[in-house]
């Protein structure tokens, strides 16, 4: 494979990935709502459980703010890739599928 067909498949993967999340997250909605405020939904195949769980979060960026020296002290250093790609306009037409 060319970059650009690794590109390419990449760009579309992501996409693929974007659409099924949306589809769960849609059917997941359209199940709750079929549940109503039962704790237990059953069919002749499956049986669906929704159990809700809170939790705190801290606000770091208030926390920061309010006590500068923190991150400093107890801050732990993360690292993570991003990829930015943007397509160049010569290329734009030479698309393929």
């Amino acid at each position: 494979m060319t970059a650009n067909e690794i590109i390419y498949a990449y760009m579309a993967a992501q996409e693929q990935k974007r659409i099924a999340e949306k589809k769960a997250e849609e059917m997941k909605a359209l199940l709750m709502s079929m549940m109503g405020s039962a704790p237990i939904f059953e069919t002749d195949s499956f049986t669906v459980i929704s159990k809700r769980t809170e939790s705190v979060r801290l606000d770091t960026k208030a926390l920061y703010n309010d006590f500068p020296d923190i991150k400093k002290d107890y801050g732990r250093p993360s690292v993570s890739v991003s990829l930015t790609i943007a397509e160049k306009a010569v290329s734009a037409g030479l698309k393929t599928a």
